[in-house]
């Protein structure tokens, strides 16, 4: 009767009930994903018609000079385009430590369907690289949390397309970028 409950921090309270949450939120998914099939013959024209589309179309294939090359491909608006038209697909950038002159990232596009995850993790110095003529490399410390964000993005990105691109059969990203040129 006078017995004495001791509760959990507050915080771990609130770390147990978002926990649960994030739990809830992937069965769920999962469960819609396996409920909800995608239709692959209508997910292709719907990528096939968004590529129609001007806006798309202009930024659907990016292209740099490196070492005397072209390097070209397809971009990451391309790509979240067609994951978002694929349809089933969980994907993102999350960051997971954040320390003193670098962040650890990890990169992940998810077939909620075959339940395949494809993931990168990559970390990404808090520096900027600047060209240098016969000097080395040039490297600038970030301090800025917007600049080291930016970086932080900027090769998530990368990581991201590559990922959604990989869990994409090849024959509809071939498509999507011919009918972008077109």
């Amino acid at each position: 009767m006078n017995e004495i409950l001791t509760m959990p921090p507050a915080h771990g309270a609130m770390t147990a009930i978002e926990s649960s949450r994030a739990v809830q939120e992937v069965q769920a998914a999962l469960i819609i994903a396996k409920r909800f099939p995608r239709n692959e013959v209508a997910a292709v024209d719907r990528i096939i018609n968004a590529c129609t589309r001007p806006g798309l179309a202009e930024v659907a294939v990016y292209q740099y000079a490196r070492g005397g090359q072209d390097v070209s491909g397809a971009s990451i608006r391309l790509a979240e385009a067609i994951a978002k038209l694929w349809g089933n697909l969980d994907f993102g950038v999350v960051e997971i430590e954040s320390t003193e002159g670098k962040s650890t990232m990890e990169a992940y596009c998810w077939d909620l369907e075959t339940n395949v995850k494809i993931k990168r993790i990559f970390q990404v110095a808090h520096v900027r690289y600047k060209k240098s003529y016969g000097n080395g490399p040039n490297l600038k410390p970030l301090e800025d949390p917007r600049d080291i964000y930016e970086g932080n993005a900027n090769a998530g990105s990368r990581r991201l397309r590559a990922c959604i691109l990989a869990s994409i059969p090849g024959d509809v990203l071939e498509a999507a970028l011919q009918q972008c040129e077109t």
